[in-house]
């Protein structure tokens, strides 16, 4: 079991009791999987408590999975390791490619697939290139040469992959606290920006300490959109921008309007981010 000072102090850890809600396995079936058939490796505090990372919740709930599909928990362990090593095998001869399988899982509409290579990505994957394979594929689903269904595959698409994405926020946003974090409102600059864009800004604010409200209609009354942000309680105002439709004019006249409260903006080009930094007062990110 691995001691606490020996773990990368940013990595985030969640009690038992946590990880019990999240994944519908008690506490007394995590100790049981933990100690008879060594499926997971907790962290421990000095004080003996247990402790448990993304990557551990990843593959408790990729257990439970298994176990609905007929295997038996003390084949699990064997199974994720096969599972992971024909991963890594492929990974290393350069032909798995997760984007395609995704997009081939959606456009079938092949509801197990999808979760099956969901539930690899969200294991296997970092932050960085996770958000940037969900943001490629999001991009190619819309693009897709079938018009009359994109919209079916985009729902199909979004209906397995967001209630991952907001386990992944409520995990961020554990750390932070509510009487002293910042909130801000968060919104598209069209109706265009999808709610999978707006969650993952949302993860990358709360991973630097800020609380988000999330608004999956765009304001663009700029009076009403104040009064929302006024009424909500938040200090500032997010805006993302997929399709770098950046309105100078307007943004630069709420910065003017409205000196007491930031302004964050996020797109998706690093060049874009910096030179908007540079023509109004803002925090400019890249959303990957």
């Amino acid at each position: 079991m691995k001691e606490l000072n020996t773990m990368n102090s940013e990595e985030a850890l969640y009690p038992i009791r946590e990880v019990s809600n999240l994944t519908g396995v008690n506490s007394i079936t995590l100790r049981a999987w933990e100690r008879r058939y060594g499926l997971i490796e907790p962290v421990r505090t000095e004080g003996g408590h247990r402790l448990y990372t993304l990557a551990h919740i990843e593959r408790i709930k990729a257990a439970v999975k298994l176990t609905e599909e007929g295997i038996p928990i003390s084949q699990v362990k064997a199974r994720l390791k096969q599972m992971a090593t024909q991963v890594k095998d492929t990974l290393d001869s350069d032909d798995y490619d997760y984007e395609s399988k995704l997009k081939e899982a959606c456009v079938n509409f092949d509801l197990e697939g999808l979760n099956a290579e969901l539930d690899q990505i969200f294991m296997d994957l970092s932050d960085r290139f996770l958000f940037a394979t969900i943001l490629q594929v999001s991009k190619q689903l819309t693009e897709h040469e079938n018009s009359n269904s994109t919209r079916a595959v985009i729902v199909f698409w979004e209906s397995q992959l967001l209630p991952r994405l907001y386990t992944r926020l409520r995990f961020a946003s554990r750390h932070i606290a509510s009487h002293s974090a910042k909130s801000l409102w968060l919104q598209g600059q069209s109706e265009q920006d999808s709610t999978v864009v707006l969650v993952i800004a949302a993860i990358r604010l709360a991973e630097k300490g800020m609380n988000s409200i999330i608004s999956t209609t765009p304001q663009q009354d700029d009076v009403l959109l104040f009064e929302n942000i006024k009424a909500s309680l938040c200090q500032g105002l997010v805006i993302v921008d997929m399709l770098q439709q950046f309105d100078e004019t307007r943004w630069s006249n709420w910065v003017e309007e409205h000196p007491g409260l930031e302004l964050h903006y996020f797109m998706e080009s690093a060049d874009d981010n910096l030179n908007l930094s540079r023509k109004i007062q803002c925090y400019a990110y890249r959303l990957d």
